[in-house]
């Protein structure tokens, strides 16, 4: 089993004394893994250096290896929806190798129209057939349009869909 945790964007409510800001405004969130006891995502390494098209020589990307505490505690006022999605042994394997291998060194750049943590997601879950393939543009452009196609396949295919609510002060999207 693998776990596709999405954090839901947000903006505070008015009055609530509410004033963190996350990049992506109405449409933000974050895609990530969670392979066995770590988790892994898809991130821009400078926020002051996100591409508009991909730059493979120059990229401005990293990839995250978090422990499930590391990431608990990151989503802990975070409204997130969790995708339990069944992989057999060698495609846990092969995914988890995916990640070690561009945590180390990232094959992709970061880029508003190129791979982001929404669209890098959806492309590995086509890969190994877990969702519908189609465009990214249109099913995994941001998270929020990545947790309206997993519903979709999880009601297809038997996909357990856990939501944990988050900070009241805030509107989630």
């Amino acid at each position: 089993m693998i776990y596709v945790r999405i954090f839901h964007g947000s903006f505070a409510k008015p009055f609530s004394g509410d004033k963190y800001r996350e990049l992506g405004g109405l449409f933000g969130g974050h895609v990530a893994i969670q392979v066995d006891d770590r988790v892994y995502g898809f991130y821009y390494a400078d926020r002051k250096k996100i591409h508009i098209f991909p730059n493979s020589k120059n990229k401005s990307s990293i990839f995250q290896n978090q422990s499930l505490e590391e990431w608990n505690d990151i989503v802990k006022l975070k409204k997130e929806t969790i995708f339990s999605i069944p992989v057999s042994d060698q495609e846990k394997l092969e995914i988890k190798a995916f990640y070690e291998r561009n945590v180390a060194n990232p094959e992709m750049d970061y880029s508003f129209w190129g791979e982001r943590c929404a669209s890098s997601c959806f492309r590995l879950l086509v890969k190994y057939q877990k969702v519908s393939p189609g465009s990214r543009f249109l099913k995994a452009f941001y998270p929020g349009q990545l947790i309206y196609t997993l519903k979709r396949e999880a009601k297809k295919r038997g996909y357990e869909v856990k939501v944990k609510y988050g900070d009241s002060r805030r509107v989630w999207l």
